[in-house]
């Protein structure tokens, strides 16, 4: 539980969190990411920061049950990121197309990553939780890698 102490102080010096779409991924789908996903989702449920997402983040997110014929699943998803307290999702308007075209040019991001980067920024997130390295080089927020939380 060391590893949830310590992602918790670090989360603690940020009130917009920027939240990447593999953390939902590897929290809906359990591994050994998921007691640390869990720890961000309550410390955002609970209002101790705000968690930011990208409207791409679900659409990314209901692929899978929707593939599946698991359409209840799909929308339980859906309902988590519009009802979850203290989760803002970010839509795609012209400042965060501006933007992730921007990062993209500057970083090779992919068109999903560079436009869920660019929602967390447009709404003042000051670090972006993930479990990839793209966003390493990225500066104006904190990457904080849960991977390395399992050390």
């Amino acid at each position: 539980m060391a590893k949830g102490k310590r992602l918790k102080k670090d989360l603690s010096e940020h009130k917009r969190v920027g939240i990447d779409t593999s953390v939902f991924i590897h929290h809906f789908e359990g591994g050994e990411l998921s007691e640390l996903t869990t720890v961000l989702l309550e410390r955002v449920q609970d209002g101790h920061c705000t968690g930011v997402v990208s409207t791409v983040t679900l659409a990314e997110v209901m692929v899978k049950p929707i593939r599946m014929g698991l359409d209840s699943l799909a929308d339980l998803y859906r309902l988590i990121f519009y009802e979850m307290p203290h989760l803002e999702t970010v839509a795609m308007g012209r400042s965060v197309a501006a933007r992730a075209a921007s990062l993209r040019a500057e970083h090779g991001l992919r068109l999903a990553d560079g436009v869920v980067l660019a929602s967390a920024l447009e709404a003042g997130a000051t670090a972006l939780v993930t479990d990839r390295e793209v966003f390493d080089a990225v500066k104006g927020l904190q990457v904080i890698q849960l991977k390395e939380y399992l050390e």
